[in-house]
């Protein structure tokens, strides 16, 4: 399929953009004090070499420490951070790609308690058009601005962005979303001020309005602008499409050359099929075009859409339709900084597609920028892979995530590879992907598999053992061969009502009413795909949450417990059980013993590494890489990340 649209040129005022492909802004931590380092450079460097029309880097921030976002944001309001940003211009453009950054303010967001200490702040009361504090928890309330204060604001908003002209950017962002301050000034939620600033929707457009002639007062008119926006705020009482509708009409009246349409970052309650601004893999693909959309109908300046925009072919539907003017790829760039470049030359087949799974919104943690399926981002040059001196044949036991990934980077790096697997090739990742809106983790299996055929692995649908290497002797060993459910000594746990989540993802549903024994996430899931098949089914759990172990990944545990109460999911934590019957559970539910029926008892209680095989080599005389669950049970990234460092290092 030919991609016309998506790699039609564009222009953004007036400058011309090769394509119609963006890379959003998105928090990375890959700064130091605020300058730009090597790693960021190296990072951003690889996006635009991957093909796309525009990259923007992360958030430049106006004022610190009150306006920052995160413990490790890209500083722009001192001009002893320009030489750093020169190099970052540079380096983007230097790949034929045109370089933006987006200007931003915290404002109230930067009010977070951590350790009971304002920690982003350094200990300074934020501030915000209103003392409103934000809906976050541990949110403090914020220091109401002086009009004084609003302009000074202003001008650090405009002075920034003569900075950023000046390095060599070629467009300038402003971040009008995600509850940012200048979001708080157009929001009736948190600017209930009655001055030139606030009380109606045109005096509380006065702040983002003074900020857009500020700038150009500095840059001119025509130097490319872009607006970041919330569709709508996804709060009762606050911002609305028609809202959005009316502001996007207001900036191109203003002179802004084109809007990014978003929604609202950090809503304080969520509902299921909330669309939030970094969508899980249950939320529908595309699930913000209908906001980009609404936008588009009123506008004739170019109009930008994002979020969960998977694959080339949805963007160009997007295009054709007319529902927006620009694609957003963010996560998409993560995972595969080549996605414009191979969907443009035909090869969408190769592209490593995100799978949404939300490990990279662990930055609002502190941690750096990370992906699950791409080990590479964010280490480009230390992990790059690079021909090996000697070919070396090399023997992968087990074809699940890791070895999947093992026989990948082994191939690359011009080795034999023969890869073993009893099974089906992905291993627990056919399982995973088994439960409500877990379908994309597929994609990770599809990309391996189509990979593995292009460099030739040669693949054995068999178990190797120690005989067999014995006999062939290879160069080296990959063992992959996973884990296997556990099984504590609970008394009953033998009889024949007792299935594994494992046995149960597979496709054996059982009858009547089940009792699954720990809701860690797979326990919850597994009881989710119960529910909806009709099964009437409680959740035991020791701890005192459920699916406590993806906490950090907000919208995907949200979603996860909404969905369970919706479906009517009985959830007891802090319960242990003492018995299994053939009818039913025993179990202590905070101090008192409870008799819980069911037809069906089932075990998520973890999982166990399956080292048989590795245990038997280790007596060889053979190189031994043991990686994934086999060296240790962990989630997805880990299978992947040892997977590739183990063909790396061969």
């Amino acid at each position: 399929m030919k991609f016309n649209r998506l790699f039609e040129p564009l222009c953004l005022g007036t400058l011309k953009l090769a394509n119609r492909v963006v890379m959003p802004p998105m928090t990375t931590n890959y700064a130091k004090d605020g300058f730009v380092t090597d790693r960021m450079l190296d990072f951003y460097t690889e996006r635009a070499r991957g093909g796309a029309g525009l990259i923007f880097v992360e958030d430049g921030i106006v004022e610190a420490p009150r306006g920052r976002h995160t413990s490790n944001d890209l500083l722009i309001g001192d001009d002893k951070y320009t030489p750093g940003l020169r190099q970052l211009a540079q380096a983007i453009k230097a790949q034929g790609a045109k370089a933006a950054i987006q200007l931003s303010h915290a404002g109230r967001a930067a009010g977070r308690l951590r350790h009971g200490q304002l920690l982003l702040t350094n200990g300074q009361m934020p501030v915000a058009p209103s003392p409103v504090a934000s809906p976050t928890a541990g949110s403090v309330v914020p220091k109401e601005l002086t009009t004084d204060e609003i302009e000074e604001i202003e001008d650090k908003f405009a002075e920034a962005a003569w900075r950023a002209k000046e390095v060599g950017f070629d467009v300038i962002g402003l971040h009008c979303a995600h509850g940012y301050l200048i979001e708080q000034f157009l929001s009736p939620l948190s600017n209930k001020r009655q001055d030139t600033y606030g009380g109606d929707p045109e005096r509380r457009y006065r702040f983002l309005s003074e900020v857009i002639r500020k700038i150009k007062q500095k840059l001119g008119d025509d130097f490319p602008l872009m607006c970041r926006i919330s569709g709508e705020e996804l709060v009762e009482g606050g911002l609305t499409i028609e809202d959005a509708r009316q502001n996007s009409q207001r900036l191109a009246a203003s002179g802004v050359h084109g809007v990014s349409v978003s929604v609202g970052g950090h809503p304080p309650k969520c509902y299921l099929g909330m669309p939030v601004a970094v969508s899980p893999m249950r939320s529908p693909r595309g699930v913000l075009v209908h906001l980009a959309a609404a936008v588009k109908d009123v506008l004739s300046i170019p109009v930008m859409t994002s979020n969960r925009i998977i694959t080339p072919e949805l963007a160009e539907q997007i295009l054709e339709q007319g529902k927006a003017d620009l694609i957003g790829i963010a996560r998409g760039l993560i995972a595969d900084p080549e996605w414009p470049r191979k969907a443009q030359e035909g090869r969408q087949d190769e592209i490593r597609h995100c799978i949404s799974c939300e490990h990279c919104f662990l930055v609002l943690q502190g941690l750096p920028l990370a992906c699950t399926v791409n080990p590479l981002a964010g280490r480009e040059q230390e992990l790059k892979i690079t021909q090996a001196d000697k070919a070396k044949t090399v023997f992968i036991a087990g074809g699940g995530p890791a070895g999947l990934e093992a026989a990948r980077v082994a191939a690359l790096r011009g080795h034999k590879v023969r890869l073993y697997e009893k099974d089906t090739l992905g291993g627990q990742l056919n399982i995973a992907s088994m439960p409500p809106g877990k379908n994309e983790m597929a994609l990770f299996v599809d990309y391996e598999r189509e990979q593995l055929k292009r460099l030739g692995v040669q693949i054995e649908y068999r178990e190797l053992n120690q005989e067999m290497v014995s006999q062939q002797k290879p160069d080296a060993v990959i063992v992959a061969t996973g884990a296997h459910p556990k099984r504590p000594e609970i008394p009953g746990i033998n009889n024949g009502n007792v299935l594994s989540a494992w046995q149960v993802l597979k496709e054996d549903i059982p009858k009547g009413k089940a009792v699954v024994i720990g809701g860690r996430q797979i326990g919850a899931e597994t009881a989710e795909f119960l529910a909806t098949r009709g099964k009437e089914v409680t959740i035991v759990e020791a701890s005192n949450e459920i699916s406590r172990d993806n906490i950090h990944m907000p919208f995907t545990h949200s979603f996860l417990l909404l969905s369970l109460e919706h479906l009517g999911v009985n959830m007891l934590t802090e319960t242990t059980v003492e018995k299994i019957t053939r009818s039913g559970v025993i179990v202590k539910h905070k101090g008192q013993r409870l008799t819980i029926p069911a037809d069906t008892v089932v075990l998520a209680l973890g999982a166990e590494s399956d080292r048989t095989l590795a245990n038997q080599l280790a007596k060889l005389d053979i190189k031994l890489h043991i990686v994934g669950d086999c060296a240790g049970v962990g989630k997805m990234k880990k299978a992947i990340k040892e997977g590739f460092r183990a063909g790396l290092t061969l």
